[in-house]
């Protein structure tokens, strides 16, 4: 951990440096939050600089088939970002995953086969030049970046913060494979090695204090939502765009694949219109491949919309014209999606796993039903789509949350402060 506890810039000010492995305009909840992170700073006076990949899905990670944006340094809203090339070799993910098992720490995190690999900031995060007050960096399981962050605030002598966005799993079932995979020993070394942790539940600050993150270093934070970019969209404009028929209508927003449920809910859907029961169905966000592998062999296809990515006025009518929104996610720490349907009045149903899991309350303003259980789930959907009295009352208690629970302006302060602490050196860990 560092031990330079000074300020760089005038008084009060920070010079903070972001390392993330995607940034706007790629889509993503650790990525809106980072930008979120990046805009307040700036707008409270401080500077902010971020580093990422040029990756813009991804797939850009490892394979030639994914979306890229160009590399360079660009001036993004008053923000300095610099994105890195990304190294692209053949068969990469599967060498990798062969040179992770080498029981190395660092070399295991820096090999992992998901990791975005950018030369040139390895070679950046080597210099001593710069004249950053902290560096910031997120998020887990892509450790490339955090290594980067790690060995450059080492050599620069200054504070490390991390935002790790653990996914947990299966909240009943600690020795599930999603938190395995996020709490790896290599991870858990990188956490080690932070000033400060945020987190974003009770649940992940628990997860964190069990890999051995002393308590006075884990902050818990939250996500907040800004209801001008999710709320004011048209009903009407939204079923005609998708459909227009008049039947309830479920909604889900991600990148859909078996991580964050989107299988699951297919299957589930399935179900019920075998049932006879009368829905629509609409996906939005990009695909994985493990979701269009699925999506190949669904029988009913034409029961299913799905819009890709949404612009922001098509996400406002997206989440206007449905009746209630599903997250059956395996993968998220949090689920800022869930606030923008509860802004909005929508019921959410999730499975009892990570984030969502534990946002959610049962009966109050949601269905959570047990992680993996696709009879569960239909259940649910089931309960909603017959009861629109239930619908109703769930989504209004959501929203009646937002207001104040989750103001992104008071989420967002508690990183500054915790900064401010640990460089004027008031921090007590």
């Amino acid at each position: 951990m560092s031990k330079r506890r000074s300020l760089g810039g005038k008084s009060g000010t920070l010079n903070i440096l972001q390392i993330v492995q995607r940034y706007p305009p790629a889509l993503g909840g650790s990525e809106k939050y980072f930008q979120k992170l990046a805009h307040f700073l700036i707008g409270k006076g401080h500077q902010v600089s971020v580093w990422t990949s040029n990756a813009l899905d991804l797939e850009a990670f490892w394979s030639n088939h994914g979306k890229t944006l160009p590399e360079g340094t660009f001036v993004e809203e008053g923000i300095e970002v610099r994105r890195f090339k990304l190294l692209k070799l053949p068969l990469q993910r599967q060498i990798l995953r062969i040179l992770s098992k080498i029981p190395i720490r660092p070399w295991q995190a820096l090999s992992f086969g998901h990791n975005p690999i950018m030369p040139q900031m390895w070679r950046e995060c080597s210099k001593a030049q710069f004249k950053f007050d902290a560096i910031h960096a997120g998020c887990f399981p892509y450790a490339f970046p955090v290594w980067m962050a790690a060995r450059l605030s080492k050599k620069l002598k200054v504070p490390l913060l991390i935002t790790p966005f653990l996914h947990l799993g299966n909240l009943d079932n600690p020795g599930n494979k999603v938190r395995r995979g996020y709490t790896h020993p290599a991870l858990a070394k990188l956490l080690m090695k932070a000033d400060a942790v945020f987190v974003q539940t009770h649940a992940e600050f628990q997860a964190v204090e069990e890999l051995g993150v002393t308590t006075t270093r884990i902050h818990l934070q939250g996500m907040g939502v800004d209801l001008n970019e999710c709320t004011g969209g048209d009903p009407v404009a939204g079923k005609n765009r998708w459909g227009g028929k008049n039947v309830p209508i479920i909604g889900h927003l991600a990148n859909l694949s078996w991580d964050k449920g989107s299988t699951d809910l297919l299957t589930a859907c399935e179900i019920l219109w075998k049932q006879g029961l009368d829905f629509q169905l609409v996906l939005a966000g990009p695909s994985m491949p493990s979701f269009e592998k699925t999506w190949e062999r669904f029988p009913l296809k034409q029961k299913v919309i799905r819009t890709g990515p949404l612009s922001p006025e098509e996400k406002k009518d997206f989440f206007a014209s449905i009746d209630l929104f599903a997250l059956p996610s395996r993968s998220d720490s949090f689920g800022i999606v869930l606030l923008e349907a509860w802004a909005n009045a929508k019921p959410c149903v999730v499975y009892k796993a990570g984030g969502p899991g534990s946002l959610v309350q049962h009966l109050k303003d949601g269905l959570v039903c047990a992680c993996d259980n696709i009879s569960a789930l239909a259940s649910s959907l089931e309960n909603l789509l017959k009861d629109e009295s239930l619908r109703q009352q769930l989504g209004s208690n959501g929203q009646s949350r937002i207001p104040c629970q989750f103001d992104w302006q008071g989420k967002l302060s508690i990183f500054e402060e915790v900064a401010l602490q640990l460089i004027s050196g008031e921090d007590s860990a």
